[in-house]
């Protein structure tokens, strides 16, 4: 390892150093991803800025508008145990309480988190249900952005040479939502997640009615997916059973699963429709099935 090492201050010395260097840079934030590569030499960078101690960068704030501003540097741990993170706006918080061991998460950053762009991150089926919205700033202004289209691929994202992510932000989510985070994993914890579900709806769940249901998937595919076939079916009529397992069949239908060491593409889509099919029976508080058949830790295909 052979670079330059920066301490920024604030976010003005942060993004000078980031139009100086350009593409030259690394940012060290959380540093539980770039610390790894640059041991293994995976990355080669002229220059690491750590932003550690950038005030800007870590916040926690509801806006007047009733938006939710979260800052990059906002901890797992942090955010798994914010008072802010009430409602439907607590999937999030469930989310970043199953990102690996409490040493990581007291050390892994959102921003970090959303910038490494793994396809198996906890937090990104999440954010996509949340409709979660990015900032980012250079020497060229400042741009805004959909969470979902920030993602292009494995480790891939829209954030430019010389841009800084400053800011997530998510919007309001109706009184009376429900959010719900399934991960499954070979060794339960400190493991990426094979299948991740992240599910959010709203409506009258006494009677299986919803105004909105949104389900977002992670390690199913080259980057996090909203299953929108299957929200369609459960936004369309009353949720029968019929329905549970139709849409839960629906979601599989949009993976694009890989086999590798933790499984095949065949158990990453059955678990995937088991998982799914578990989040919505939660969410409308329906009994659930004896699963464990299906979930079979020794056998991932």
């Amino acid at each position: 390892m052979n670079f330059t090492y920066h301490k920024p201050k604030n976010l003005e010395e942060a993004m000078g150093l980031l139009h100086r260097y350009g593409d030259k840079t690394a940012i060290l934030a959380g540093g539980t991803d770039l610390l790894v590569e640059l041991k293994r030499g995976l990355r080669h960078p002229a220059h690491v800025i750590d932003v550690k101690e950038v005030p800007e960068l870590d916040c926690l704030e509801k806006t007047t508008g009733g938006e939710l501003r979260l800052g990059p540097l906002m901890t797992l741990q942090s955010l798994s145990s914010a008072d802010a993170l009430q409602g439907g706006w607590n999937l999030l918080a469930q989310a970043a309480s199953k990102v690996g061991s409490w040493q990581v998460r007291n050390r892994g950053t959102l921003g970090g988190n959303i910038c490494h762009a793994s396809p198996s991150g906890d937090t990104l089926p999440a954010l996509l249900c949340l409709g979660a919205r990015v900032k980012m700033i250079s020497s060229r202004g400042e741009r805004n952005m959909g969470i979902e289209e920030f993602f292009l691929g494995p480790g891939e994202t829209a954030l430019k040479s010389g841009e800084l992510l400053t800011e997530v932000v998510l919007p309001p989510i109706p009184a009376g939502a429900k959010g719900v985070y399934k991960k499954f994993s070979l060794r339960r914890a400190m493991d990426l997640a094979m299948v991740g579900v992240a599910a959010l709806a709203w409506g009258d769940f006494a009677k299986k009615r919803v105004l909105d249901f949104r389900i977002g998937l992670g390690a199913v595919g080259p980057k996090p997916i909203r299953g929108r076939k299957a929200e369609q079916e459960l936004k369309s009529a009353e949720i029968t059973e019929a329905v549970l397992v139709r849409s839960a069949e629906l979601a599989v239908e949009e993976t694009i699963p890989i086999s590798d060491v933790r499984g095949s593409d065949w158990y990453r889509r059955e678990m995937t429709k088991q998982l799914v099919e578990e989040a919505i029976r939660e969410i409308l508080g329906l009994s659930q099935p004896n699963s464990e058949e299906t979930r079979d830790d020794n056998n991932p295909g």
